[in-house]
């Protein structure tokens, strides 16, 4: 539904800016998105930020054209929504704050009331952003960077692909429509192409700024908001071509036969099809059979989703950082009944004399039912380490890769979610 929404802001965005031409091509360049279409297909915040990114670009435009009281309100209730969305945009936000600021520059002083007013109400997000920060370690006394130059760089490059062209000759097309559109558009708003820009620039930027102690995934689905801005900057570039219409229908052709730029996320869940109803029924036939209330699931698998309801009586734990997987361990009832730990494996089996006592081998995941009773937290997380340790030491050299980083990753917040609780990683 958003993602839809999305193509029809796009659409007034581009109309707004340089007439019909320029939002009918970017409302195809928004429909032919890879990345659009991947997180418009599952429950995920993505193609919600799309469409609050376009909306709030639409009626900031329209603000700085009418410049009414109601149409800035307007559009300060379409930036509340972007950090409602997503922790970038706050980033979003702030750049828009700078760039109407500049625009408004204390004259009139009655549309900014209503704006002040929803700007106090961002306040919330704020303090949650802090708090998020707080929760992945951010710290100037860390010696890690969120990012490398390189990794900030690929998430850049990555996301233009994912917007639109994908590879190829295909993506050379519409880069350079996209900053054409956007030198073209900014001798009128060089405001709104000065904020696209930004939104576009900043956040890879800051993330090689940024110290952490543990780095989250850098991903290109971070910067989807600027998936308007860059639509709107095509369209702007078609509609300066002479042969309007034709230049349209050429981009649609383009856009339609464009690789999609970006990989579905099933496909890369390290190297296991979990996405599939094929490689999860087995597993949760079984998870079905066995599991009981206050049972314990290790760590967020695809299996364990396809187990419900019967899996919804137990408690899922969560991976990748310290802090969660602590909280949650504290919110167990003790003692634990059993822990089922799932482990995607692939397709061609990955590991080589492999054992771990109540190991279930299925096609592309194992699954390890352990028998307690565990007492507490400590045990719990004791046990858990114990069974995917062997495991990892029986990978094979011509594992994936993104497998063995799948299990330095859990191992590493077990073992620093232990030291946290007073304890050590204790192998069997």
């Amino acid at each position: 539904m958003f993602a839809l929404a999305t193509v029809a802001a796009c659409y007034d965005l581009g109309r707004r800016l340089e007439g019909p031409v320029a939002g009918l091509t970017a409302a195809i360049v928004a429909s032919c998105s890879g990345m659009l279409a991947v997180y418009g297909s599952f429950g995920r915040m993505y193609a919600l930020l799309a469409f609050a990114a376009a909306l709030a670009a639409d009626l900031f435009v329209r603000a700085v054209n009418l410049r009414t009281t109601g149409a800035a309100a307007a559009a300060a209730g379409a930036a509340w929504l972007l950090p409602a969305v997503h922790p970038y945009g706050g980033i979003v936000v702030a750049l828009e704050a700078v760039v109407a600021l500049l625009i408004w520059r204390g004259r009139p002083f009655r549309p900014a009331i209503p704006v002040l007013l929803i700007g106090l109400a961002l306040i919330p997000f704020v303090v949650a952003d802090l708090r998020l920060a707080n929760r992945f370690e951010v710290s100037s006394g860390s010696t890690n960077r969120l990012a490398s130059r390189q990794e900030a760089w690929n998430q850049l490059t990555d996301a233009l692909r994912g917007f639109a062209g994908g590879s190829g000759w295909t993506f050379v097309v519409f880069l350079v429509l996209g900053f054409a559109g956007a030198v073209l558009l900014a001798r009128r708003r060089a405001a709104f192409v000065a904020w696209g820009l930004a939104a576009l620039v900043l956040p890879p930027l800051l993330s090689t700024l940024v110290h952490t102690g543990r780095a989250p995934d850098l991903s290109p689905r971070h910067l989807i908001f600027v998936l308007p801005f860059w639509a709107a900057f095509i369209g702007t570039a078609v509609a300066r071509l002479p042969f309007r219409l034709l230049a349209v229908v050429v981009v649609a052709v383009v856009a339609a036969i464009s690789p999609p730029g970006i990989h579905d996320p099933r496909s890369i869940t390290y190297t296991a099809a979990l996405g599939s109803e094929k490689s999860v029924a087995a597993p949760a036939r079984y998870l079905k059979r066995h599991v009981r209330e206050r049972d314990v699931l290790y760590p967020y698998s695809s299996v364990f989703l396809a187990a419900l309801p019967q899996a919804g009586d137990a408690v899922s734990l969560p991976r990748g950082q310290t802090q969660s997987l602590v909280a949650a361990v504290k919110r167990v009832d003790y003692p634990v009944r059993e822990v089922f730990i799932a482990i995607p494996s692939g397709d061609e089996f990955p590991f080589g004399n492999f054992g771990v006592i109540g190991e279930q081998v299925f096609p592309s995941c194992i699954l390890v039912r352990r028998i307690g009773p565990f007492q507490n937290e400590v045990a719990l997380l004791q046990d858990i380490y114990a069974s995917l340790e062997p495991a990892r030491a029986a990978l094979l050299p011509t594992a994936p890769r993104p497998l063995a980083g799948w299990f330095d990753l859990n191992l590493d917040v077990i073992c620093n979610s232990l030291r946290e609780l007073g304890s050590e990683c204790v192998s069997e």
